[in-house]
């Protein structure tokens, strides 16, 4: 008998008690910052044999009282635990417990096992797991499931005996209409449901521990689960950490009979706090009580995160966060090489910041957007940007509402463009054996999720499965390494844009079950037109190996922008490319370039004059009725990432508007400081921006490419890098053809 006491009755402390269903916890009755005691209480009908009271989860110390006496006392917000009932057979009792949760003063966030939501939001405190009389009779102690499914061999990870590579989508138990980590079954299997649709086989509890009906709607849908245990940036008290080391003994002995928990963590991102002994215990203790073979103590390392740099466990995993650009040279540095053969699992990346439907958030304005302290206190979060502009930003109030839907729309596109370049990036790398993506859902601090504030998809099965499916066609770069100052260094050609003449590509395929076919591809240009078409020798890729499949070479001379569309078997992918004229000289410009960042361009004596990391002598310039393009990255200038936590805005005439392919070549890391610009320009000029940057968490907004104009010349001013020579962009301005065209587009507009 397993009879569910799901009515309660709560009292917070003033007024009458409210009833309650069970799973629930206290929100918006009481200030965010209440720790309690809140006080629960329901009666039952005691068994006329012997029987226990289980609670699945209560959230943070539980005093249990039955007719009034205390009984018990747990503390832990995620691990189950049970209240005898033998005293009481065949009796009607009251239960009392009472509850304070964690994030108080009586149980700081970082003294015991918060995990990340705190971060996110804040703490919660209730009875949000199930409820239930059990007899003792039918008592099943969850057991050690009999043997692993999951092995490793070197780098490689096969489940059941099959090749498997871990697409996981990261999840940090964000519910907010519940309040709680506790969703509905109903709601379970549809979330389940979806990220499989977009290509994941595994979910990664990240700093949480999920009910157990949500790992057993994952087995049914033949998923996998990543179980990261909450420890997160905890005290360094010896004593506390102890206790939290028994609450994740109690975690592990009553979730290892999952047998789709293919991947344990003990902490994320652990940095100074937890001793090596300590972490170096709990690995020991999860493998042995689970018999798993891929535990690790510390997702993300200490080489990523500081702290001591012995590391334990059974695989390499590191939290990689790049400006796109910067993603295969930082890949590249976290390959093993000589070290110990076994898996790299990237175990948070690749999040990306899109904005967010602000004007819908400013109508409804849920709690966790509020500015008030008693819905939405900061607590021990660093990112609490929302309430400060959610109420005043135009974006938000509808006043730029049409502006507010093209952002929406072009910085989806942009995290699109973004996640298929790196992912076709980790997948030409084998060494790396998966990954899991930050995140699932939009929170209160980023808006990096597959599905939004309202728990919608915010991209389709069809945007997702070419870069995030079992097999994926990536382009191979081709090296060309300059040679400066007497000798070579790291380059290559870009991959989305040639000058005209030859156009050529290899194409490389990582699939996880192995593939043997050849490449059937075709060129299209703008209009869909079919240009060039080819097939290829057949021939075999095995499981989770990196391989090319193909040369293409193609002889271009219009220019234009094209699309490359390729299949392997059942993989498919497309990019699309620009062709450029060749390189000519700009008449009638000349060069000031004290660093020589634009070495080998082709310049003459001419009035006009293209300035390169300086200002100096520019108003002057203007002054003199002389037009100017001018590239910064140095005073007058900000860091800012191009590509992170941003989205753009294009005016009509800006260059290259959208088309992210040309933008990878040429973005850089700076914005533009309009203070210390004006200052540099003739009085009186005026600044157009033609490309603004919107921070997507603080809504501050910087240009990177503006147009000056006043009663002299005209001048481009930005921190756009035609040069390129950040990350994976080409080194050197008569290397990159996207460069070359932005100087031709801005010359031809001023």
């Amino acid at each position: 008998m397993h009879e569910y006491v799901t009515h309660w009755q709560v009292h917070y402390g003033e007024g009458e008690p409210v009833s309650v269903l069970i799973p629930h916890a206290w929100k918006q009755e009481v200030p965010v910052t209440f720790e309690g005691p809140v006080v629960y209480s329901t009666t039952i009908d005691v068994p006329r044999e012997p029987a226990v009271l289980v609670f699945h989860g209560v959230s943070y110390e539980a005093i249990v009282a039955i007719n009034g006496k205390e009984v018990l006392t747990h503390r832990g917000m995620w691990d189950a635990f049970e209240v005898p009932l033998d005293a009481w057979m065949n009796k009607k009792v009251e239960i009392q417990v009472t509850i304070t949760k964690n994030g108080g003063s009586k149980f700081p966030v970082r003294d015991v096992a918060s995990g990340f939501l705190p971060y996110v939001y804040h703490t919660f405190g209730g009875i949000h797991g199930r409820v239930e009389i059990v007899k003792r009779s039918e008592i099943d102690a969850p057991a050690p499931s009999e043997g692993s499914r999951v092995y490793a061999e070197g780098s490689q990870i096969y489940v059941d005996g099959e090749p498997f590579y871990i697409r996981g989508l990261l999840h940090w138990g964000w519910y907010p209409e519940l309040g709680h980590t506790n969703p509905p079954e109903e709601v379970i299997r549809r979330e389940v449901r979806e990220a499989k649709a977009l290509g994941f086989n595994l979910v990664k509890f990240c700093l949480w521990v999920p009910s157990h009906a949500y790992l057993d709607i994952l087995r049914e849908e033949g998923m996998e689960a990543w179980l990261e245990l909450p420890l997160w940036d905890p005290t360094s008290d010896p004593h506390k950490l102890e206790e939290i080391g028994q609450e994740m003994e109690r975690i592990v002995r009553q979730y290892r009979h999952h047998d789709n928990i293919i991947v344990w963590t003990v902490g994320c991102e652990l940095s100074h706090a937890t001793p090596p002994e300590y972490r170096e215990y709990l690995v020991n203790l999860v493998h042995n009580l689970t018999g798993c073979p891929l535990v690790k103590d510390n997702s993300g390392g200490a080489e990523m995160y500081g702290g001591d740099l012995r590391e334990f466990g059974s695989f390499y995993d590191y939290h990689p966060y790049c400006d796109t650009p910067f993603y295969p040279s930082v890949l590249d540095s976290l390959l093993p090489g000589p070290r110990q053969s076994m898996p790299l699992l990237l175990g948070e990346f690749n999040d990306i910041d899109v904005h967010r439907d602000l004007a819908r958030l400013h109508e409804e304005m849920p709690y966790w957007a509020s500015s008030m302290s008693e819905l939405n206190d900061q607590g021990v979060r660093w990112q609490h940007d929302l309430p400060g502009f959610i109420r005043t930003s135009p974006l938000a109030t509808g006043d730029e509402y049409e502006r507010h839907e093209r952002l929406m729309k072009s910085s989806a596109e942009k995290a699109l463009f973004m996640r298929k370049c790196v992912h076709e990036w980790v997948r030409a790398r084998d060494p790396i054996s998966g990954y899991a993506i930050t995140g699932w859902r939009d929170t209160p601090i980023s808006t990096s999720g597959f599905f939004d504030d309202w728990d919608r998809p915010r991209y389709r099965p069809e945007d997702c499965l070419a870069w995030n499916g079992p097999d994926v066609l990536f382009l191979i770069p081709v090296r060309r390494p300059p040679w400066i100052n007497g000798g070579n260094r790291p380059g290559f050609l870009d991959p989305f844009n040639y000058f005209v003449g030859q156009i050529f590509f290899r194409i490389g395929i990582h699939s996880e079950s192995g593939q043997v076919s050849g490449l059937v591809w075709r060129i299209l240009d703008s209009q869909g037109q079919v240009l060039a078409r080819g097939a290829e020798p057949s021939m075999e890729a095995e499981p989770l190996r990196s391989v090319e499949v193909a040369q293409l070479s193609w002889v271009c001379q219009t220019p234009g922008a094209y699309r490359l569309e390729v299949e392997f078997g059942p993989a498919a992918n497309a990019w699309n490319f620009f062709v450029e004229p060749e390189t000519e000289e700009f008449a009638g410009w000349s060069l000031e370039d004290p660093r020589n960042d634009f070495v080998g361009l082709k310049v003459g004596e001419g009035e006009h004059k293209i300035f390169v990391g300086t200002t100096e002598g520019l108003a002057d310039h203007l002054s003199a009725g002389l037009n100017a393009l001018v590239f910064l990255d140095g005073p007058g200038t900000a860091p800012a990432p191009f590509w992170r936590e941003s989205a753009y805005e294009f005016a009509k005439n800006a260059p290259f508007a959208e088309q992210w392919e040309r933008l990878l070549a040429l973005s850089g890391d700076r914005v533009l400081e309009l203070k210390g610009l004006q200052e540099n320009l003739p009085s009186g000029y005026n600044i157009s921006t033609l490309i603004n940057r919107v921070d997507a968490r603080t809504y501050a907004e910087s240009p990177v490419l503006v147009r000056a104009t006043g009663d002299g010349g005209a001048a481009y001013i930005s921190t756009l890098r035609p040069q390129g020579g950040l990350g994976v962009q080409p080194l050197g301005l008569v290397r990159n053809p996207a460069g070359i065209a932005l100087l031709r587009s801005l010359i031809e507009n001023l």
